[in-house]
């Protein structure tokens, strides 16, 4: 008899139960970002805008270029003191565009995190929605994950979601 409790209890200690009440899936952000209506459209104001910035400073820049050629091409005409007054003031000039260049870029770069960040945090609102309704216990972002079933990505849903809650996403 005592062998038969002791095989029995080797037995049941040896069964694994796993019981898990807990829904996890996971959601592609940059999916989301690039294929819903608003994220869409934050992407092509930004677009828009950058290339707007692009030009101005390809404008700047081929107009620096021209009073440099120009100042080079006076090199013989004037005198040593006048050329190195001219090359002075074109270096000021080149100071001042790179400084502004780099600002610009600076400004340009946190409205981008700010706009980003957000359309993130109305995204986030409807994870919290979605998880509450329909019983979710985690949401994860399909970048930090190595492999997971198909079955558990509801990005396609958020997006729906996220095109009928989010009318228009405005930047400054």
């Amino acid at each position: 008899m005592k062998k038969f409790i002791i095989i029995l209890f080797i037995f049941f200690i040896q069964i694994n139960f796993v019981y898990s009440d807990n829904n996890i899936v996971f959601v592609d952000l940059d999916k989301i970002m690039t294929t819903s209506k608003p994220g869409a459209s934050i992407l092509e104001k930004l677009n828009k805008k950058n290339n707007k910035i692009l030009n101005n400073f390809k404008e700047d820049q081929k107009k620096l270029k021209e009073k440099e050629v120009k100042v080079i091409a006076q090199k013989n005409i004037l005198s040593e003191d006048e050329f190195q007054l001219n090359i002075s003031k074109l270096k000021i000039e080149i100071d001042n565009y790179n400084e502004n260049r780099k600002n610009v870029i600076k400004e340009f770069n946190i409205l981008k995190a700010e706009t980003t960040d957000k359309f993130m945090k109305k995204i986030n609102s409807i994870f919290v929605k979605y998880s509450n309704e329909n019983s979710i216990s985690m949401i994860f972002a399909k970048k930090s994950m190595i492999i997971g079933k198909s079955e558990l990505d509801v990005t396609d849903e958020i997006i729906k979601i996220v095109n009928t809650e989010i009318k228009e996403f405005k930047i400054k």
